[in-house]
């Protein structure tokens, strides 16, 4: 807790003060528009496929990590719905409930492993991102088009072929496997080109989700929103946490997982519910509330699963 404590509230305190500078300071929604954009297409991009490329891969972990990740997005889908049919909300803001509850800000996730083991933290979460990511995004897609029941122009195979296809992480995702796979190297120079981006990324990132949190627009009907933090606070750690066990996984891998089913939604989710007709205020409140509860939950989780392994930090 000493140690886990110190690494996360540093996170939190990044994005505090890209909230702060964007309140007091850099006020025009544009600047943090064009910050989000520029590390969201290009840093971290390049962050994960320099990291891919690089990263030793025990293809052994691929199938645990498949299972769990399917397992888990199955359950926290049906807890999402039943919940929000349990407290009366209508189809838009069952959609953001279920978005909440599904979805993970993996630039907090990289932030927080790198500080905490580096490199070797970095690079499992990369894989974890390059497993986790399709499968969240493609459920996502098709839980908000039932649930909104909204007549699109496009076939729904089309909305999910774009979904993907236009996710600069799945893009690098893919490069940067294709590249470790067929063991080639990065030219020097421009491995070294990438490795000064990439060292933007996760700061510039952090800020910019900071930025787009609304707190103080944080107020309404709260049991929807109490809804989605509990998928993120108790019930997806938790998943993922029986699931590394089950598979009695490494001890590193385990703690990276509970870290990630402990993450908070991530921004994308925003915009996804907002083009597609989902409760968009919801959202947006549920993005700020997991953000701001993440401390607690990613400090608790993480503990309780270096306590279960034993890992040394």
């Amino acid at each position: 807790m000493n140690t886990i404590l110190p690494v996360i509230s540093s996170v939190l305190l990044v994005m505090l003060l890209g909230y702060g500078l964007s309140k007091k300071f850099f006020t025009d929604a544009g600047f943090w528009q064009g910050v989000s954009k520029l590390c969201y297409w290009v840093f971290f991009p390049v962050l994960m496929v320099r990291t891919l490329a690089n990263a030793t891969i025990d293809a052994e972990l691929l199938f645990p990590l498949f299972a769990i990740f399917t397992t888990a997005l199955i359950v926290i889908w049906i807890y999402c719905l039943i919940v929000a049919r349990l407290l009366g909300q209508d189809g838009p803001s069952t959609a953001s409930i279920v978005q909440g509850g599904m979805r993970h800000n993996g630039f907090i996730g990289l932030a927080v492993l790198f500080d905490m083991f580096g490199l070797p933290g970095q690079e499992l979460g990369a894989l974890i991102i390059a497993v986790l990511v399709p499968f969240t995004n493609i459920l996502s897609v098709l839980s908000v088009s039932v649930l909104v029941n909204k007549k699109n122009n496009q076939p729904l195979g089309t909305l999910i072929i774009k979904e993907l296809l236009r996710n600069p992480m799945l893009i690098s995702v893919a490069i940067g496997l294709f590249l470790n796979m067929l063991a080639i190297s990065i030219p020097a120079i421009l491995d070294q080109s990438m490795a000064l981006l990439g060292r933007a990324a996760l700061p510039l990132l952090l800020l910019s989700v900071g930025a787009s949190l609304n707190i103080r627009a944080l107020k309404g009907s709260w049991l929807p929103l109490v809804a989605a933090l509990s998928a993120k606070l108790l019930v997806f750690p938790a998943l993922f946490l029986g699931g590394a066990l089950w598979f009695n996984l490494p001890p590193l891998v385990t703690v990276c997982l509970v870290v990630f089913g402990a993450l908070p939604t991530a921004v994308s989710a925003y915009p996804l519910i907002q083009q597609m007709g989902g409760n968009a205020k919801l959202m947006a409140d549920i993005i700020t509330l997991q953000t701001l509860a993440s401390l607690l939950g990613l400090t608790f989780w993480a503990s309780l699963a270096i306590y279960i392994t034993g890992l040394a930090l």
